[in-house]
């Protein structure tokens, strides 16, 4: 007996751009789509907008597959320049504005066929003059964009994002439509958040944070985008209370600003936000554990994301206090982590990158899609994890490895103390000894530090050995700590003192 299967020829493939253009389609064209401080665009406008840069990019030769580079502020215009892109069936690579050299070298790797600026800010800098024709020169009277994205298969490639390291090149992860959206979509999901929920941008839209949880997530929700030019408490608490804004994500440095200010001022005027995960640098546990007193009516914790695999980690929103306090989340739907000689693995093939544009050199994305994130962690037996910090940040001191991490939250306890990162320094004996960078407010000295470690238990191979004081830690632009300046900073404060 034999038996026939039926192969159904009529399926079609999603078209994940096509969607998400005429989800805004069909909204109120009169309704409110877009603000930032002193500006709106209502949904009608915006689109109008979009197929008017959609044009331009046209007539300046951007294909389907096209690359172009967006580097702008948090503003209408990026939003704008992001549906554009989608209508040519081009790749869209957001950078930040200020990038300089990353945006000239990477125009040049990915071959890029259009660098959007922002005039105004790069004014005659001479180093974008080397972008030649690649400069993009709105033409005012080029004709009206398509009424329709150009098909692309949930296959091609749509986004390349950007890696933020603090030195070199970034590399440039290759998503496509279906783990683009897929992306953008599992956190939506989570967090339960609908067309009712303003989205508060306050990440810069140059990293991936801000373009999958805040543009990406408006404009899958339905719901009002507001735009956060540039970070200032002052600015957001403002947007907040005009808008009703229910979500922001944001690297650690915002989120200690909304809780020294809710602290101050109590939280009447941000009352309708609900929901302030953080990520892109580590979260002090402390940190958490104050937010959580000061915003109540807020979930406040740590999660977990790449630029390659976009949230991998999140806090479910009934866990118990201590799993917000101390952990980064358990796994999301449709990703499968494990720990492998203290590092982070994941594998999540709808939300994976397919390879970096220039290579894998490393071999961190495996034949098997098992992805090594190059990130500390300890993964509970409950599904609990919690990171630890990059692997390369690791400090081995006398054979054992020490994450500076752990130190800092402890420190960070510490009266006199508003921001700390330890970093190690050269040791003949040891290999490496642990140096505390703190900002102060009140004065400490290193004697004070190793009596707060005796005080709350820490092991006394994690006490600092060297401390000096600063005004503020230097960090990239999503807050995450330069650490080889810290590194260069003591050592030469070091050499001075034996020299003096």
């Amino acid at each position: 007996m034999t038996t026939d299967t039926h192969i159904d020829d009529t399926a079609v493939e999603p078209d994940y751009i096509a969607e998400e253009w005429a989800r805004l389609c069909r909204r109120d064209p009169g309704a409110l789509a877009v603000a930032e401080p002193d500006r709106q665009v209502s949904v009608g406008e915006l689109i109008a907008l979009s197929r008017a840069r959609a044009g331009q990019l046209i007539a300046q030769g951007v294909t389907p597959g096209s690359r172009v580079i967006v580097a702008r502020p948090n503003s209408i215009e990026f939003v704008v320049d992001y549906l554009a892109i989608r209508l040519c069936g081009a790749v869209l690579v957001n950078l930040p504005w200020a990038a300089g050299t990353s945006i000239t070298e990477l125009a040049g790797i990915l071959d890029a066929s259009c660098v959007i600026l922002t005039e105004h800010l790069v004014g005659d800098n001479p180093l974008f003059d080397q972008l030649g024709d690649r400069r993009f020169r709105p033409d005012e009277d080029a004709p009206i964009g398509p009424e329709k994205p150009i098909h692309r298969a949930p296959e091609d490639i749509v986004w390349l994002a950007c890696t933020s390291g603090t030195t070199g090149t970034p590399k440039a992860a290759m998503h496509t439509a279906a783990t683009l959206e897929r992306q953008t979509e599992v956190f939506a999901q989570h967090f339960g958040l609908t067309a009712d929920d303003p989205i508060l941008v306050s990440s810069p839209v140059g990293h991936a944070v801000a373009l999958l949880f805040g543009v990406r997530m408006s404009l899958m929700l339905d719901s009002v985008m507001v735009l956060v030019p540039r970070w200032r408490i002052e600015t957001a608490v403002d947007l907040i209370e005009r808008y009703g804004c229910a979500f922001t994500v944001a690297p650690t440095p915002f989120l200690m600003d909304m809780v020294a200010w809710a602290e101050e001022n109590g939280t009447e005027r941000i009352k309708t936000l609900r929901f302030f995960p953080s990520a892109g640098a580590p979260v002090p546990r402390p940190l958490v554990k104050r937010g959580l007193e000061a915003l109540p009516h807020c979930q406040i914790w740590s999660y977990f994301g790449t630029s390659e695999a976009g949230a991998v980690t999140a806090v479910p929103l009934d866990a118990a206090l201590e799993h917000r306090l101390e952990t980064d989340g358990t796994a999301l739907p449709g990703t499968t982590t494990r720990v492998v000689d203290g590092e982070l693995e994941l594998h999540c093939p709808p939300q994976m990158m397919k390879g970096y544009w220039s290579g894998d050199p490393g071999g961190r994305l495996r034949p098997d899609g098992w992805y090594a994130t190059g990130d500390a962690a300890v993964q509970r037996p409950d599904g609990y994890i919690r990171m630890i910090g990059r692997a390369r940040d690791i400090i081995l001191r006398g054979g054992e490895n020490i994450s500076p991490l752990e130190i800092e939250n402890v420190l960070l306890g510490h009266p006199a103390v508003s921001d700390i990162s330890i970093v190690g320094y050269p040791d003949e004996r040891l290999g490496s000894r642990l140096a505390a960078v703190v900002v102060a407010d009140a004065p400490v000295t290193l004697n004070d530090l190793r009596l707060h470690c005796e005080q709350v238990g820490l092991d006394k191979a994690k006490w600092p050995e060297f401390m000096m004081q600063i005004d503020t830690i230097p960090l990239t632009a999503i807050g995450k700590v330069r650490r080889d300046d810290l590194e260069i900073l003591v050592q030469q404060q070091i050499e001075q003192q034996k020299s003096a």
